[in-house]
């Protein structure tokens, strides 16, 4: 992944002419930068993250979020009613709206920002943020320095992808001075979750295999429990067929790889897969292995698509909802 590189000197002019709502103070040089010019009740707060601890003086008025990794932050301030000046977009959607987002965003109000391929330090800066919220930048290890010397910059607790979307929630709530609010988004969505589990009864105890077709004669599959998508299906009362948990994991991830020789170790009692072309489709549903699967001739494996998948393997408080429903016909096929 290529980064774009500013000069030292481009960095520093920008942090002095930028001055944010509040103070970064960063654990490994102790800098800070940054004041406040006005207030609220709910403030100054202090959130601690893996780069050092940052504080916010006053209500942001200007918040970008990053996110190459994730749209937790996204998610979180239009859950709690912030318009975002601008957001990582989705590379993958032709407007670069998130699916779950579309009616949300307003490009007229949101600058959606290409940060697949690295991150732009100068046009966020021109921007005038006076909060980043970069939960969910997958390269913020590179980044944060660059980003905090514009304005304070929050970053993950302790790494990448580790949090919940709930703490997601509950960051951006403090950040934001919204803290009772993000209590209350979170347990509207947890009861999202309960509400289809409670739909869906006939889930309790019943396997299920999740998986993505995106390379030709080769399925990932989620293998661990301790995938993000594991533990969402495991709310509503669905349990990892165990015969994907001691598949090859990918370069030490949750997923799982399997070869077309393989893929009777998807059949479960629910078989949910994603193709990113009709192509591959076609060439895993003529699979002898597919076809004798219980589960397909049980009319109990349903095709979703990719966003959904992706959505559930790395969950955020606007998409959980909205890859659920899409997920509900599939539900639907062990009800009878």
């Amino acid at each position: 992944m290529t980064r774009r590189i500013l000069t030292t000197f481009l960095t520093l002019t920008l942090a002095a002419a930028l001055a944010a709502c509040g103070s970064v103070k960063d654990e490994d040089n102790g800098s800070a930068s940054g004041s406040a010019a006005s207030s609220s009740s709910a403030f100054p707060v202090t959130v601690h993250h893996k780069f050092g601890t940052t504080t916010v003086k006053a209500a942001p008025q200007r918040v970008v979020a990053i996110g190459n990794g994730g749209t937790d932050d996204i998610d979180a301030l239009y859950a709690l009613g912030v318009t975002p000046v601008a957001v990582s977009k989705d590379s993958l959607a032709s407007d670069g709206v998130y699916p779950w987002l579309k009616g949300r965003i307003d490009p007229h109000k949101t600058k959606l920002l290409d940060t697949l391929n690295g991150i732009d330090f100068e046009q966020i800066a021109a921007l005038r943020p006076d909060l980043i919220l970069a939960t969910s930048d997958a390269t913020l290890d590179k980044d944060y320095k660059n980003l905090s010397a514009i304005a304070p910059t929050i970053g993950y607790a302790t790494s990448w992808g580790a949090q919940s979307w709930q703490e997601h929630v509950q960051v951006a709530g403090k950040a934001l001075g919204k803290e009772k609010q993000a209590e209350r988004l979170v347990t509207s969505t947890e009861k999202a979750i309960n509400d289809v589990r409670a739909a869906h009864p006939a889930l309790g105890g019943k396997t299920y295999s999740l998986s993505i077709g995106n390379t030709p004669a080769k399925i990932f599959t989620i293998a661990s429990e301790d995938d993000f998508a594991a533990k969402q299906m495991k709310e509503l009362g669905l349990r990892l067929t165990p015969s994907v948990k001691n598949t090859k994991t990918v370069e030490g991830s949750p997923t799982g790889e399997l070869s077309f020789e393989q893929l009777d170790r998807l059949d479960a009692d629910l078989v949910v897969i994603a193709f990113t072309t009709p192509d591959l489709r076609k060439a895993f549903e003529a699979s002898t292995l597919v076809k004798h699967m219980a589960a397909v001739r049980g009319g109990h494996y349903a095709v979703t698509d990719v966003e959904t998948v992706s959505q559930l393997r790395s969950p955020s408080v606007l998409g959980i909802p909205w890859a659920l429903k899409n997920l509900d016909p599939a539900f639907a096929k062990l009800d009878s």
